[in-house]
């Protein structure tokens, strides 16, 4: 017994098939043009507008500019420390350099600038001795130097000497950490 089959049922299947992969498209063009853009999940303050910081010159402890455009492409880890670096600021220069640990094969595309005065301790129990010291008076840095005591807030700068993103002193180790993990995945 064969059953004849309904001419309209074949298009009416093409037409849901088509449905299904116009729906998406349809819905990603109307939530464009309305302006809707997803969300970052970045733990730190996107830079707008973009600074480079290419021609920004800081001594380095060895008596060189630092190279902000490496010879192979490496991100900079710019650590700002306020006045009077004491404990707190030393922890926190100490895990940052353990979250460039934590990158594995990653690390070696990441390097570690500390901008700002000495630490007042005199035993700093080696948390800079992965650190360049650096040193300058540019006002492109000035404002983002913290101005309580014993605090550090960090810029990431990208290997074409581009400041990306800057994370205040409250943002933790641990959310700058995920970032630099989603950053060298």
């Amino acid at each position: 017994m064969n059953a004849s089959l309904d001419p309209r049922r074949g298009r009416r299947q093409l037409l849901l098939i088509a449905a299904v992969f116009f729906a998406p498209m349809l819905l990603a063009a109307i939530l464009a043009l309305s302006g809707w853009v997803p969300s970052a999940s970045s733990h730190g303050q996107p830079i707008v507008p973009q600074e480079s910081f290419a021609a920004l010159k800081v001594d380095t402890a060895g008596g060189k500019d630092w190279p902000w455009k490496a010879a192979t492409p490496q991100y900079t880890l710019l650590a700002l420390a306020g006045p009077g670096c004491a404990a707190a600021c030393l922890y926190k220069l100490y895990m940052l350099h353990n979250a460039q640990i934590g990158l594995n094969k990653s690390s070696k595309n990441l390097r570690l600038l500390y901008v700002g005065a000495p630490p007042v301790l005199a035993d700093t129990h080696g948390a800079l001795q992965s650190w360049t010291l650096g040193r300058t008076r540019a006002p492109q840095l000035l404002r983002f130097v913290p101005r309580p005591a014993d605090q550090v807030a960090v810029i990431l700068v990208a290997a074409d000497g581009t400041a990306i993103v800057y994370y205040p002193p409250a943002v933790s180790v641990a959310g700058i950490n995920k970032d630099l993990r989603r950053l060298f995945k």
